[in-house]
C-alpha cells in the first residue's frame, strides 16, 4: 500500500481534485433532491372524483328524491354557514361573506335547479 503514502505534489493535487469533485457531485445531487421536494419536477397528483353508482332499476322518482334530499342537505349547510357568518365580528364578517358568496356562485345549477330538464318520463336521455 505504498501508493497511499505518495506525498508528491502531483499526487496531493490529484487527490484534492478528486475529493473536490466528489463533494461537488454529492452536493449537486443533494440540492437536486431538495429542489424537487420543494417545487417538484414531477407531475401533480391526479384529481380523484368519486361518483355515486346506482342499480339498473333506479326510477325517475328515485332520482328526483335523491336530488331533493341533496338539495335539502345543501340548504341546511348554507343556512348553518349564514348563521355562523352572522355571529362573526364585523371585521371578519365581510371576508367570510365574500367567501360564502363565491362558494354559492360556483355551481348555480346544483343549487337552484330542482328538476331534471330535457328528459321525458319513462325514457333515457329523452330518446
Amino acid at each position: 500500500m505504498a501508493y497511499l503514502d505518495n506525498t508528491s505534489p502531483e499526487a496531493t493535487r490529484t487527490k484534492l481534485i478528486i475529493a473536490g469533485l466528489s463533494v461537488l457531485v454529492t452536493g449537486i445531487v443533494a440540492v437536486g433532491f431538495l429542489v424537487e421536494s420543494r417545487w417538484g419536477y414531477s407531475t401533480p397528483d391526479e384529481k380523484i372524483i368519486y361518483v355515486n353508482s346506482w342499480g339498473m332499476n333506479r326510477t325517475r322518482q328515485d332520482t328526483l328524491d335523491a336530488r331533493a334530499a341533496d338539495k335539502a342537505k345543501l340548504a341546511a349547510n348554507l343556512a348553518e354557514s349564514r348563521a355562523y357568518i352572522a355571529s362573526l365580528p364585523a371585521d371578519k364578517r365581510a371576508a367570510a361573506q365574500a367567501q360564502y358568496d363565491k362558494y354559492v356562485a360556483a355551481a348555480p345549477s346544483m343549487r337552484f335547479d330542482t328538476t331534471i330538464t330535457g328528459v321525458k318520463p319513462g325514457t333515457i336521455d329523452g330518446r
